[in-house]
């Protein structure tokens, strides 16, 4: 009853009211906001950014005609009603599936069988995805809870040479010739840390406040452990949908879902092309084309400044990619944070311009007043007597991503950050 008075006192506000455009746009996030949480709707509880193969990175067979794939991902919020995204985007021959089904993981390649449940597509097993196209899977009922890891197992009959992937899955899939079923020996299958086709998966739910997130490699989850599901953006949602939930619980308090979208390619750069398209040019795809999102984190731009000629030069032209995304938040009512970026010192492209070119950035993020809030990682991680690099202790040998350990504190920090702004 609280939350619907607060909407209606919102709308009241924007529209009873000559209220400037800044406030407007405010109230406008905040009435947005408070609709998704209010009524039943589809929502993102996980996903990921396609992209095509690098064959440094994928030097195997990559046509997976004839394959059984069964890929493991890890969701956010639940729900009693899902549906999957498939993408052939980036390919030029469409993907010809016979069937798709998912189920609750038991570990590794071991699904739940008797829980497991077949997609359907227009009401029949098999599709074609159309060569750069994607599609949604018909809604199904299944007993989807927070933080489950799912297993999505996908049976193609055709598949493209070059497929549409997601290279940095840090998390095993198995691979099997000919077409499975969900109690299918997987204990042989081929290993291989990459996703194929599989863009999203969503749920129909309410109560959820859903975060998309945009980064490179350090959000991806390089040096996160293969298989733990510990990047910090899965920190982030174990502390938001697990901590925070159980605390409301016991204070009693409505529990609100979190549904957390890393939407994350290593080597991605916002500007010019590193792996994946950049990310102001696949931005409204990857972000603002998910479903339920109700704020977005922009956090990238260290490969843009690392492979910069003129690091001065780069974060000027960062600022203004920065200002063109908010403003586009803001414009679907979404509100935006921006994350700093963290000290790269010993990485193979530190130098005293992309230095330069960091502080800058990380000084107007502070600065600004453009965006909803700041996730000050460069603070969390710059080491105490050398602000320049990271945190010992909490770094790879490359200087430049965090590991494990780093990455947890990095999504508690956000987590906290996050229910800052309610």
């Amino acid at each position: 009853m609280i939350r619907k008075t607060l909407l209606f006192f919102l709308l009241f506000l924007n529209f009873g009211l000559n209220l400037a455009a800044e406030d407007s746009e405010r109230v406008n996030r905040q009435a947005v906001r408070v609709v998704k949480e209010l009524t039943p709707h589809w929502t993102g509880t996980w996903a990921t950014a396609m992209q095509t193969p690098v064959k440094a990175f994928m030097p195997y067979n990559n046509q997976m005609s004839n394959r059984s794939v069964r890929q493991i991902v890890k969701v956010s919020a639940g729900g009693d009603v899902v549906r999957l995204q498939l993408s052939n985007i980036f390919s030029t021959t469409p993907v010809v599936l016979r069937s798709v089904y998912i189920a609750p993981a038991l570990g590794g390649h071991r699904v739940d069988s008797a829980k497991a449940v077949y997609l359907s597509f227009n009401g029949h097993r098999g599709v074609t995805i159309p060569a750069g196209k994607s599609l949604f899977s018909d809604a199904v009922r299944f007993a989807l809870k927070p933080l489950q890891l799912v297993a999505i197992t996908v049976n193609y009959q055709t598949a493209p040479k070059v497929p549409t992937v997601h290279m940095g899955s840090r998390t095993t899939s198995y691979i099997l010739k000919g077409e499975s079923r969900p109690s299918t020996d997987f204990s042989h299958a081929f290993r291989y840390e990459k996703w194929f086709n599989i863009a999203a998966l969503d749920v129909y739910t309410r109560d959820v406040r859903t975060i998309a997130i945009l980064g490179n490699s350090i959000t991806d989850g390089k040096g996160s452990t293969t298989d733990h599901q510990n990047r910090w953006p899965d920190e982030m949602s174990y502390q938001l949908n697990e901590v925070a939930g159980a605390k409301a619980v016991k204070e009693g308090k409505n529990r609100m879902q979190y549904g957390v979208l890393n939407l994350g390619i290593g080597n991605n750069r916002v500007l010019t092309v590193g792996f994946g398209q950049p990310a102001r040019q696949r931005f409204d795809r990857d972000i603002l084309e998910q479903r339920g999102v109700t704020d977005v984190i922009l956090f990238e731009g260290i490969n843009d400044l690392g492979n910069s000629k003129d690091g001065i030069v780069t974060a000027h032209e960062l600022v203004e990619a920065y200002k063109q995304m908010i403003e586009k938040c803001h414009k679907a009512g979404l509100k935006v944070w921006l994350g700093t970026i963290t000290p790269m010192k010993g990485a193979h492209y530190y130098s005293v311009s992309h230095e330069l070119g960091r502080k800058l950035v990380n000084n107007w993020i502070r600065l600004q007043h453009e965006a909803d809030g700041v996730l000050d990682f460069d603070k969390l991680m710059r080491d105490p007597a050398d602000e320049h690099a990271l945190r010992p202790g909490l770094y790879l040998p490359d200087h430049l991503h965090p590991n494990a350990e780093g990455y947890k504190m990095m999504g508690k920090y956000a987590a906290e950050r996050m229910l800052t702004l309610e």
